[in-house]
């Protein structure tokens, strides 16, 4: 891959194009008796390519997104109870936290209140713990998902741009030789997210809530689905194709962005806004409580 290179690949391209419709004209002028062609004017009727691969040039950079990713790993592996099946989104993280274990049980410090809030203390939360930690390990790993989706869109997209402009040079080069010009845009960006499914949130009092989720495809190799295929010796034939070919790219990243990535995103955003209780425990009664109320029937109540 030669991403780096795209806005040479781009000068290239132009001065190949430049060259060749010179030959082109020089042909014909001369077959007219007339003399050679200025190469100004053609170079500035090509003037556009530079133009047209310069925002390519400014894709983002996939390795921004991967200490974003670590991120949620760390957070999920502090999540990470074993309670929840490992799926495609969280294989990454293998190891269950082990000071989880102890927010399994009260140890005996609530034996004995009778209070309200003791109770709901026991029922809300330590009862109910796996299964929030569980939902936070999920939500997390759906997000990962997410993000390692958006990455990998930007590496086929950058992969993708690179083919184009380097295949429009290889047709360039070869125009006019013994055997038939022929040539393809692949565009690998359409298959960079792959749908993983229903991931499952479960409800502390029973039940599951499935949330929509996606992540990144397992393969770059053979990815490309969606492709142009041309052939001809003439500049314009080349530069037509090349031009479509870069509309078409523009459009099939639009197209993973909002139809794909942005719409899983929302999905995943309501989810979380509409189960917030599964997700996140409700605050304690005893939080804000006066002194006598902590002590009374609605609070711990008292020890035996």
């Amino acid at each position: 891959m030669t991403f780096d290179q795209l806005m040479q690949h781009a000068k290239d391209i132009t001065d190949k194009a430049v060259d060749l419709k010179w030959k082109e004209l020089s042909g014909k002028g001369a077959t007219a008796g007339a003399g050679n062609p200025d190469r100004e004017p053609i170079r500035k009727s090509y003037a556009f390519i530079g133009s047209m691969f310069e925002p390519f040039s400014r894709l983002p950079d996939p390795a921004r997104y991967d200490p974003l990713i670590a991120d949620l790993n760390a957070a999920m592996a502090r999540l990470n109870t074993g309670s929840v099946d490992n799926t495609d989104l969280s294989k990454d993280v293998t190891l269950a936290n082990p000071h989880l274990d102890k927010m399994t049980t009260d140890g005996g410090y609530l034996q004995g209140w009778t209070g309200d809030a003791a109770m709901a203390f026991k029922a809300n939360f330590i009862d109910a713990f796996k299964t929030i930690s569980g939902n936070q390990f999920t939500a997390l790993s759906t997000l990962k998902g997410v993000l390692q989706a958006h990455r990998e869109m930007w590496v086929r997209a950058r992969d993708d741009i690179d083919k184009i402009a380097e295949n429009t040079k290889n047709a360039l080069d070869n125009a006019g030789g013994c055997g038939k010009n022929q040539w393809s845009f692949g565009f690998s960006v359409v298959s960079a997210v792959v749908a993983i499914g229903g991931v499952v949130v479960a409800v502390a009092t029973g039940g599951v809530v499935a949330m929509a989720a996606i992540g990144a495809a397992a393969s770059v190799g053979g990815a490309g689905v969606a492709s142009l295929t041309a052939s001809g010796d003439s500049v314009d034939t080349i530069i037509n194709s090349m031009k479509q070919a870069v509309d078409e790219l523009t459009r099939h990243i639009q197209e993973v962005e909002t139809q794909q990535i942005a719409q899983k995103v929302r999905a995943l955003t309501d989810a979380v806004n509409a189960n917030k209780d599964k997700i996140v425990a409700a605050r304690p009664n005893l939080a804000g409580m006066n002194d006598r109320d902590l002590t009374g029937d609605s609070g711990m109540g008292r020890s035996d």
